[in-house]
């Protein structure tokens, strides 16, 4: 082959991936309109968190429109809401433009979020935030409720970006990052740069509604007759719905499943901690204005079935608020006296309502005032 073949094909190649990428572009970019409202996918929800980062970070900092970041699980996702628009970050917006603040509010919260997943999201956007807020889950601080293990989304130092430490890799038992990380710093330039592969994941939900390998094996285990046989599925409950009107034996059996994983005590090593220590040691030493809160329980109902221990509750707790407060950060419970939501407010013991989010919302934007208006003063 001559030179003159050579440079005509790679020309040609170029040319036709910049073609790529602009149809691409054009095909990606209408999709989401980022605001308070929208929230990642229910499935294969970090497919689409590389575009949601890119936006976040590109915002413009201006103090009078202080820049509100919500981490969390599937209550700050909106797993019982009927729809995006009924979340509590949502509904935090809308108070906060009743209130005359006009913030810019993005829920980056998604089904079965650990604090190992907060991590790496807050150490790539925390610092692009003028308020983290961050929702945690009391139960998945018993090491039998997090079925997915210590971390839910492994792929997230990848598509972030982020370094893994020797202290996080050791918590996690995960690989820490090599000191020279080609083959990260090559991967991260490429998604930066090359829009075919920066968006893969996203690109493959679309067209397949899960990741190609997923869809791949998907085929194969039909092909050849090795696909699973389906375990019976147990109706999921309808969204909006209050718990005090679900039938008697619905409530019991939710409730039996919760009480499973809420008796437990925190022990030493436990993971979920030991990663809160490190979130906050590295919010902490980013400057970050940050609040964390226990998500709310429905404990009308959990006093009701007589499966709740205030006692060690309040003794778990009290190690959460340690770790927390030892950095300078602020913590609140919601499932204390006189914080507590009312019982109409929930869908099960763990999800509100639209009512109960909104309500939350309300009470959230009371309680961060304060936290909102010194972060205004330092942008």
């Amino acid at each position: 082959m001559t030179a003159r073949r050579l440079v005509v094909r790679l020309c040609a190649m170029v040319v036709t991936l910049i073609a790529i990428d602009l149809l691409l572009s054009a095909y990606l970019g209408p999709e989401h309109h980022y605001d308070a409202d929208w929230r990642l996918p229910r499935e294969q929800s970090m497919s689409a968190l590389p575009g949601y980062v890119e936006h976040i970070e590109s915002l413009p900092r201006d103090s009078r429109r202080p820049i509100v970041l919500f981490l969390g699980a599937s209550p700050t996702w909106g797993e019982m809401n009927s729809d995006r628009h009924h979340t509590y970050p949502a509904g935090f917006e809308r108070a906060a433009h009743n209130a005359g603040t006009d913030a810019r509010v993005f829920n980056l919260g998604a089904n079965g979020e650990l604090v190992a997943d907060q991590y790496f999201i807050a150490s790539r956007l925390a610092s692009h935030s003028d308020l983290l807020a961050v929702q945690l889950t009391y139960h998945t601080f018993n090491p039998r409720a997090r079925t997915s293990g210590k971390q839910r989304f492994p792929e997230l130092p990848r598509i972030l970006g982020e370094a893994v430490g020797p202290e996080v890799a050791s918590t996690l038992a995960i690989s820490r990052t090599r000191p020279l990380n080609l083959s990260g710093s090559f991967d991260h330039l490429l998604g930066e740069n090359w829009l075919l592969y920066g968006e893969r994941e996203e690109l493959t939900m679309r067209i397949f509604g899960r990741p190609v390998r997923n869809e791949l094996f998907a085929r194969w285990q039909k092909a050849t007759h090795t696909a699973p046989a389906r375990a019976p599925q147990v109706a999921r409950l309808r969204k909006n719905v209050p718990f005090d009107e679900l039938d008697p034996s619905r409530q019991t059996a939710i409730v039996e499943r919760y009480a499973d994983v809420a008796d437990f005590r925190i022990k030493p090593g436990n993971s979920e901690l030991r990663m809160l220590e490190l979130l906050c040691e590295r919010l902490e030493h980013k400057g970050v204005h940050a609040v964390f809160f226990i998500s709310p329980l429905d404990l009308a109902a959990l006093r009701d079935f007589e499966v709740f221990d205030r006692q060690q509750y309040d003794a778990n707790v009290a190690l959460i608020r340690a770790v927390v407060e030892k950095h300078g950060l602020t913590m609140i419970d919601w499932n204390q006296p006189r914080r507590e939501l009312p019982r109409t407010s929930f869908a099960d013991l763990t999800h509100t309502t639209d009512a109960g989010s909104a309500l939350l919302a309300r009470r959230l934007y009371r309680a961060l005032t304060p936290l909102l208006a010194t972060a205004e003063e330092g942008s």
